[in-house]
């Protein structure tokens, strides 16, 4: 009989996992990974196929830490603007962690819609706000889509620790864009394209 693992995959997760949080994805390889547990590199590659597939179970959990923060919202009212705001905290609290899910490199230049759909995943926040604002799907998934692109640019302005905003500054920001992409919303044509006139200084 084969001798028992002496630690299982989930354990190896969670070592890896504490790496990334405290050091940065760039830091999780087997060599450091074997220190932590205080093994030899085998476990790590018996356990997983390589370090990309322990990469994903990482991602994996992270995903649930995620999850954690955005789950908070729904006890709050409006859930929508909550959200926004738990996200830049999972930002500011674990930086090496939003790294990894939202700042990493891709392997080909993604569509904006692609992007959105991978990092929002299955959500009900355009239901939420199509009931609250008594708006239009098309209204709610522009809306969410550019309060996306808002929140984002925070939060990485956050997990780089560029800029650092107190929580009534953070409520009040989103606050304003949310209700002026609101009243955008309801009272313009989307389908619009607005370009604003260039001029060439003389």
């Amino acid at each position: 009989m084969p001798p028992k693992p002496r630690f299982t995959r989930e354990e190896m997760v969670e070592a890896a996992l504490d790496i990334v949080r405290k050091k940065g994805v760039e830091a999780l390889t087997a060599r450091e990974l074997a220190d932590v547990l205080g093994c030899s590199a085998r476990p790590i590659f018996t356990a997983f196929e390589n370090m990309d597939d322990l990469k994903q179970e990482v991602r994996k959990a992270v995903g649930r830490i995620i999850e954690e923060y955005a789950s908070k919202s729904m006890d709050y009212d409006p859930p929508f603007k909550k959200a926004g705001l738990q996200i830049i905290q999972f930002a500011i609290n674990e930086p090496n962690l939003y790294k990894m899910i939202f700042m990493s490199s891709v392997k080909r230049p993604l569509s904006f819609q692609e992007l959105f759909k991978m990092h929002t995943g299955d959500n009900n926040f355009e239901d939420v706000l199509i009931n609250a604002h008594h708006i239009t799907r098309e209204q709610a998934t522009y809306l969410f889509e550019h309060m996306w692109i808002y929140t984002y640019g925070i939060s990485v302005l956050c997990a780089l620790n560029m800029c650092k905003f107190s929580d009534d500054e953070l409520s009040n920001m989103l606050g304003i864009e949310f209700w002026s992409l609101l009243q955008y919303v309801k009272n313009n044509n989307l389908n619009i394209q607005m370009v604003p006139p260039e001029k060439v200084r003389g």
